[in-house]
């Protein structure tokens, strides 16, 4: 039976939201991909209001908002995103607001984009007067983003790598130092982080606009993939170069050791501090032939681009023809971007991540908190303080329950004002459907075995070949993907990591599924068109008979 916290005790809850008014629109769609699951304290301290005012830095830098609204608003009603019973949601109302004052787009192309489909009976309410803002300030943010984010790329990986592969910190004021300036560093890179991936999925659906015009829609899969050296299959690259001992192991952990299953909580453990899962699959790769080496697939890819935009260009009025030019260009330039700031606010946590296991050690020995892990269950507010509050001991015991009921939960894909958790899905539950639908990001036919992954940190490599089905993806799943015939991907959209990845790797993927881990089993056999966004079951597990 499912144990229900009482109000008094959510009250004092810091992954979760106290309260909101009826009308305001939620939903886990998207949030969901940026931190899946129930987070800690910890993480959430992290994460919670940096990402918060990065998403309003990000609109002011495009001139949407005024610099004044940039700083985190307290209310959940006044937010881009909070956390309700320990799992993260998009406000949808605030998120259409901001729609509804930006050229180009609208409230209901943005809740389509973001969250995979439009509630009934929403209708777009436009205000122009940031336009003429828009327009002074959009093109500096779009000229200067990759710079920015470069900038931070420099300063951010080579302090992580001295704080993850040198000695800790030996004292609690240096351990409160480190912890400051890693929250810092947060801060700083989630502004041009989330500007660079708003401007991805722009550039993105001008793309597709353009491919729609020219009268070849579906192509646009072709026309913003190949394009190299990116920061979500560098660590493939990295895995296979290792795997054909061109590079130590060793080295592969010191340029993307902060990966590793469930990265974006700070209690996970990353390949930095238990580095059996990616030794695993370097050996997997070993198993490999030589024409998947990714680099070579990139390129293979990267002509295929060029041969589609000739096509497209050769499609379309002459008069549409050095505007379409433009378009693809930027999108070149700015769909990569979308990852290196993601790779620098996950090595920034994994500082944290770092320090928390020491000074979480050194807190327990003196007896100040139970356990060495219970600092996860602490805030960053309250271990940057020289003394921990009184009654420290209660309130860690009162988390960890609160942890584990909402452990139990889960909450619906969308609702309004406060939501009610359910049940979590039993995963040897009857599958509901046979055949699944979603968004196609990466064009191909192929027939193969499911392997369902729900819990990426206890799974084994997949076997090559066989068909990844999961919740969603980030960056440390990547290497997976070479294994894979194709990804079926229940959250996520068309530049989600997953569908880059699957894109410059050449390999077909269906996301934003949203039932897809509901509906398939381990074992089935399946047919996925990444093309049409389709996932047809053709033999269940453990049946000989073909299903209907």
């Amino acid at each position: 039976m499912t144990t229900t916290l009482a109000s008094t005790d959510l009250d004092d809850d810091p992954v979760h939201a106290g309260s909101c008014p009826p009308g305001i629109a939620w939903s886990t769609v998207n949030a969901s991909e940026a931190l899946p699951g129930v987070v800690t304290p910890l993480t959430w301290s992290l994460y919670g209001d940096a990402t918060e005012s990065g998403m309003r830095g990000a609109f002011a830098d495009m001139g949407v908002l005024r610099e004044s609204e940039v700083p985190a608003r307290g209310r959940p009603e006044d937010r881009l995103w909070d956390l309700f019973h320990g799992r993260a949601a998009a406000n949808l109302t605030s998120m259409r607001a901001l729609a509804d004052r930006t050229p180009g787009t609208t409230a209901n192309s943005l809740e389509h984009q973001m969250f995979g489909q439009v509630r009934e009976g929403m209708r777009n309410e436009p205000t122009y007067g940031r336009y003429p803002v828009v327009a002074a300030k959009a093109p500096l943010a779009i000229g200067r983003v990759a710079k920015r984010l470069a900038a931070t790329t420099a300063t951010v990986h080579p302090w992580w790598a001295d704080v993850a592969f040198s000695a800790p910190p030996d004292d609690a004021a240096s351990s409160r130092l480190l912890l400051a300036e890693a929250a810092g560093h947060f801060a700083e890179v989630m502004r041009p982080h989330i500007l660079a991936a708003l401007l991805a999925q722009t550039f993105y659906e001008q793309v597709r606009a353009l491919a729609q015009a020219a009268g070849r829609e579906g192509t646009e899969t072709a026309l913003v993939t190949g394009y190299g050296a990116m920061a979500e299959t560098d660590v493939v690259a990295d895995v296979w170069a290792a795997s054909r001992d061109e590079l130590p192991v060793d080295e592969l952990l010191r340029r993307h050791g902060y990966h590793g299953p469930a990265e974006g909580e700070l209690s996970s453990r990353p390949w930095r501090t238990d580095d059996r899962p990616l030794r695993a699959l370097v050996e997997s790769y070993r198993t490999m032939s030589d024409d998947r080496d990714p680099r070579r697939i990139e390129r293979s890819r990267g002509e295929e681009r060029r041969v589609a935009e000739q096509e497209l260009l050769a499609a379309l009025p002459r008069s549409r023809r050095l505007l379409a030019r433009a378009v693809l260009d930027r999108a070149a330039r700015l769909i990569p971007l979308r990852g290196v700031g993601k790779a620098s606010f996950l090595q920034c946590a994994d500082v944290v991540r770092c320090v928390a296991d020491v000074h979480g050690t050194r807190l327990a020995e003196a007896g100040a908190i139970p356990a060495p892990g219970d600092v996860f269950l602490l805030t960053l507010p309250e271990l940057l303080v020289e003394e921990l509050p009184s009654g420290v001991g209660e309130r860690i015991e009162r988390r960890r329950e609160q942890r584990r009921v909402h452990l139990t939960t889960d909450l619906p894909d969308f609702w309004e004002g406060m939501p009610t958790p359910v049940p979590v899905a039993d995963p040897d539950a009857d599958p509901v459907a046979d055949t699944v639908t979603g968004t196609p990001v990466s064009p191909g036919v192929v027939e193969g075995t499911v392997r369902l992954v729900l819990d990426p940190s206890t799974a084994e490599p997949l076997a090559s070949g066989e068909i990844l089905v999961c919740r969603m993806t980030d960056p440390s799943w990547a290497s997976t993907f070479m294994l894979a015939s194709a990804l079926v991907v229940d959250i996520g959209g068309a530049v989600s990591h997953g569908a880059i990845v699957a894109r410059e790797l050449g390999i077909p993927c269906v996301t934003g599924t949203r039932n897809g881990t509901a509906c398939l089993r381990t074992g089935d056999v399946v047919e996925v068109d990444g093309r049409r966004g389709e996932v047809r079951v053709l033999q269940r597990a453990g049946r000989t008979e073909e299903t209907s």
